[in-house]
Parts: C-alpha cells; sequence; structure tokens
C-alpha cells in the first residue's frame, strides 16, 4: 500500500500552535496571517496513521476519562518496537513513563544535578535543553560543534577539557542532532563513551529523532553499547514520528536501578504521576500496527525526497548552505549575512509570511535558521518559493 503524503490537509481550525491563525496572529507580526507558512514547529503537515486515530477514537468512546495507571502493554509495546526497528533488546523493567521529553529533561536535571553546578550541551542544540539547565538555576556548559563539509563534528579535546574544567558531571545529548539531523556515528559515540565513562559522568541521550533516520543509515542508540554501571538515561516518544506532541506522552530507558530509583524519587516529587488517557492507547497502536510500521517507512522515503528537491530548489543561490539532513524532518541553513543582513532577513521573513526557527534559538548565530519539510511536495514548493525570493542574490551563471 502507498500512502498519499500529497494529500491537502486543513489544520487551521485545530486548535494547534502550528496552524491557528488567532494564536499567529498573537505572537507574530506578519504581513498576511490567512497566507502563513508556520516552518518553526517540529510536527508533521501529514494526518496521524489511521489505527492510530482508531485507538484514540475507541479509548474516548468509553466515555471516562479517569485515571490512569501504567500498562503491561505499554512497556512490552515499546520493547517490541526497540527489537522491531532498532534490533536492541531492552528489559521491560527499564522503562518508565513520562509527561514529554522535555519535561524529562527538567527533572533529570534537577534529580542529578545541585543548584550552581555545571551541566554539558553541544551548541548548536534544541532551546530546550538550555532552559532546562538554565530555569533549575544550573549553568550550562558548551563543546561547540564544528561545522565542515554541510554537517557537524564533535571537537573531542574541547569536549573532555570542558568536563575536567568545569566539574561536570552530566552530559545532555542530541542523538540524532537538532537542528542539524546528524547521525552520530559509531565511532563518535564509543567516543563520547570513553570520555563519560573515564570522568563519571552521566549521558542522558534525547533519542526522540532515531525512529526517523533516514536513507538507510543506523541510528546509534546508546543502548547498542557498553556503558560502565550503566550510567545513562535514555530518553524518547512517539510524538515525532506519529504527530502526537499533544498527546505530552514519553518514556525513559533506564538499565541501572540507582539511577531508576532517584528519578523515580524526582518524579514523585513533582508530583508526575499517571499517564495521559490517550498517550498509552496512542503508543501501544504506533508500536504494534503493521500498516503504521509500513507508514513510517514511506513517510522517511518521502521525507529524503523532500530534502533532495529542498536542495536542488535552493542551489540557485549564492549565499546558502544546507546542512546534511540524515535524521527527521528539520532542515538547518546557513546563509551569508555579509551578503543579507539579519535585520533585512528577519523583515523579508515578516513580509512573505514566513516563521522559520531562528539560530539565535538554538543557541546559534543569527546567520542559520531552521524550517520544517515534513510536509506536501506542494506545500514545500510554496515555502522554497518564499525562501528563494527572500535568499534572492543569485549565482552567476
Amino acid at each position: 500500500m502507498k500512502y498519499n503524503f500529497d494529500s491537502k490537509i486543513n489544520r487551521q481550525e485545530n486548535k494547534e500552535r502550528k496552524n491557528d491563525l488567532n494564536y499567529l496572529k498573537d505572537n507574530y507580526q506578519l504581513d498576511d496571517v490567512s497566507q502563513v507558512i508556520n516552518s518553526s514547529i517540529a510536527d508533521l503537515d501529514f494526518q496521524t496513521p489511521d489505527d492510530i486515530r482508531k485507538a484514540i477514537i475507541h479509548r474516548a468512546n468509553q466515555s471516562t476519562y479517569s485515571y490512569t495507571f501504567v500498562q503491561k502493554e505499554f512497556n512490552k509495546a515499546i520493547q517490541d518496537w526497540y527489537q522491531k526497528l532498532h534490533n536492541i533488546k531492552i528489559s521491560q523493567h527499564w522503562i518508565k513513563s513520562g509527561h514529554g521529553t522535555v519535561n524529562a529533561l527538567f527533572q533529570i536535571v534537577q534529580a542529578f544535578t545541585n543548584k550552581g553546578e555545571n551541566v554539558l550541551i553541544q551548541t548548536p542544540i534544541y532551546g530546550p535543553f538550555f532552559r532546562a539547565i538554565n530555569l533549575s538555576e544550573r549553568n550550562v556548559i558548551e563543546n561547540k560543534l564544528v561545522f565542515k563539509n554541510q554537517t557537524y563534528e564533535i571537537d573531542f579535546k574541547d569536549f573532555e577539557n570542558k568536563i575536567i574544567e568545569n566539574n561536570v558531571k552530566l552530559f545532555l545529548f542530541c542523538n540524532p542532532h537538532n537542528p542539524g539531523g546528524v547521525v552520530w556515528s559509531q565511532e563518535q559515540v564509543q567516543e563520547i563513551i570513553r570520555i563519560c565513562q573515564k570522568h563519571k559522568v552521566l549521558i542522558v541521550s534525547d533519542e526522540v529523532h532515531g525512529d526517523l533516520v533516514l536513507n538507510d543509515l543506523t541510528h546509534q542508540s546508546l543502548l547498542k553499547y557498553k556503558v560502565t554501571n550503566n550510567n545513562f538515561i535514555i530518553c524518547n516518544s512517539p510524538n515525532k514520528a506519529f504527530n502526537l506532541g499533544g498527546l505530552k506522552g514519553s518514556y525513559l530507558i533506564i538499565a541501572d536501578e540507582e539511577i531508576k530509583r532517584r528519578l523515580d524519587q524526582q518524579f514523585e516529587k513533582n508530583s508526575t504521576t499517571s499517564p495521559n488517557i490517550f498517550f498509552q492507547p496512542a503508543l501501544i497502536s504506533a508500536y504494534n500496527s503493521v500498516q503504521v510500521f509500513k507508514w513510517l517507512k514511506e513517510l522517511k522515503e518521502y521525507v529524503y525526497e523532500n530534502y533532495l528537491f529542498l536542495k536542488k530548489e535552493l542551489s540557485v543561490l549564492e549565499n546558502v548552505e544546507v546542512m546534511k539532513m540524515q535524521a527527521s524532518y528539520l532542515v538547518w541553513i546557513k546563509y551569508d549575512s555579509n551578503l543579507l543582513s539579519f535585520e533585512t532577513f528577519n523583515k523579508l521573513l515578516k513580509e512573505n509570511n514566513l516563521i522559520v526557527g531562528m539560530g539565535a534559538e538554538f543557541g546559534s548565530g543569527n546567520d542559520w535558521f531552521r524550517i520544517n519539510i515534513g510536509l506536501s511536495r506542494q506545500k514545500l514548493q510554496e515555502l522554497t518559493n518564499r525562501l528563494v525570493n527572500i535568499l534572492k542574490i543569485k549565482k552567476e551563471k
């Protein structure tokens, strides 16, 4: 069965942050909000697969919506998913239900560090990594990634020095990387583990984009590696792959009993209790359904074709570098601020009714921005037309 990712859907009446016109009008200065393309939020512009929607509707039809508990089927579905998609065996006892990956980052920072202590991240990075540290009154320590050959490399000498100089005991790892879309190599992950083991640093691996690795690459989950004392935590959810962010659910995988006990205490302290009533049936369906598994495979093929289309359309521009997108549906783009100032770029975005994720949101310079290409080819064409109009310094023939 071939799924139709070109079909149009109207999301303006769904009361979702990405497309609600009243919300956009209140929060963005645009020339014509009715013509907006909001490319700043990481969700898919496709309908969630039928089997997941049916599971949610079936639960809604039960007519009561009281307190929940973690079902055995929930843990079993996650265990089976890791085996089926990633060829990784995990124990059901390692799984902990959460209320979203960002919430989990906050709780982990608070559980395993004290106020005033230092937490290591690799920048640029997804904005909530900064917020989880800063709002918890800890200090951000940055290992800046090196942009080379349209991808990011890790400066491991700086990585280790930052750990030593700042007495770092917690590292938040974005794996695969957001916003860059990097699928880290086996060698890179092994070197991160080696250094962190040497200095007794807890690794927290945010792997929410791991189910969206593209073009036959392999997601290098920390679960594939031997880590001394299992000194790591995996954060994951089906939200990015299946457009379930509004259900506010996630899960953690923790192999060490003491780490899990400390996190259980932190969740209890913050009264983070039973899962959202619709999240568990949605996850169980997403991870068990044959139809959904096929849908995901075709989605990734379609998104990668979108990426190739985008690169071709933007290749006429002199002042643009498009990052290699190895995972997810988010593209990280650099423009030459010597040819186009940030002020002019921002002004042109508003005139063209286009919202993007600005570089500063990710701890980068204003000459970077992130867009979302998880949308139909027709809408992508409109998006690229606007980008070309904005970044219109063209190569000389």
